[in-house]
């Protein structure tokens, strides 16, 4: 097999998926017919198993994931009671979005204590060629993610992460120059991947898995 190695790219465009195409190869030529994420710990230490996790992607809509996490939070019904805690996490492409969310979740929601964590995980893209009996590829990203507690509780102030409860009303551009600093070393360092040539038939092992 021949591996293709680049390095140095920095992974500040909304499209992935062009972001870290080799630049020797056409992707006009390709077809993408897989697609999968590493399933790696959770980096927030102590979460219960029945916390109301928010799953952030590229494509979603704000206004769905805010709507049904408010109304999970701020449930009235007697016979649902209402959340205590969300979380909210996101990978590559979706990481603005999630920071987004969290910023328009706790100006509904005051008095929101909060930890952050980010990391990297490793996606795996599987792509074929449109033209017949050529090989395809397979290519390893690593994408910048992040998970954001929100906790009407009080949270361990000790933690990597933590932030208090906001008590004054914060402006529109402090806010977005804050979303600014915090997302700054989820884009670094530089992301690398690994592209290699791939048969029909490990392709036709590989089941499509989109998130």
């Amino acid at each position: 097999m021949r591996f293709l190695h680049n390095t140095g790219m920095e992974a500040r465009s909304a499209s992935f998926r062009s972001l870290f195409w080799p630049s020797n190869l056409g992707q006009s030529n390709f077809k993408l017919i897989s697609r999968s994420e590493e399933s790696g710990p959770c980096p927030i230490p102590g979460l219960a198993e029945e916390i109301l996790h928010m799953w952030v992607k590229e494509g979603s809509k704000i206004h769905n994931l805010l709507r049904f996490a408010t109304a999970r939070m701020e449930a009235e019904d007697a016979n649902k009671a209402s959340q205590r805690q969300v979380v909210f996490s996101g990978s590559g492409g979706g990481v603005t979005k999630t920071i987004t969310c969290v910023e328009l979740m706790k100006r509904r929601i005051g008095g929101l204590h909060q930890v952050s964590k980010l990391h990297y995980k490793t996606v795996t893209e599987i792509w074929e060629r449109t033209q017949q009996g050529a090989p395809g590829l397979s290519v390893k990203k690593t994408v910048p993610a992040i998970w954001i507690l929100l906790s009407k509780d009080p949270l361990d102030a000790q933690e990597p992460g933590y932030q208090p409860p906001q008590t004054l009303r914060v402006p529109a551009e402090d806010g977005e120059r804050g979303l600014r600093m915090l997302l700054q070393p989820a884009l670094g360092p530089p992301a690398k991947f690994t592209a290699k040539k791939a048969c029909p038939d490990y392709w036709s092992a590989c089941s499509p898995h989109s998130r």
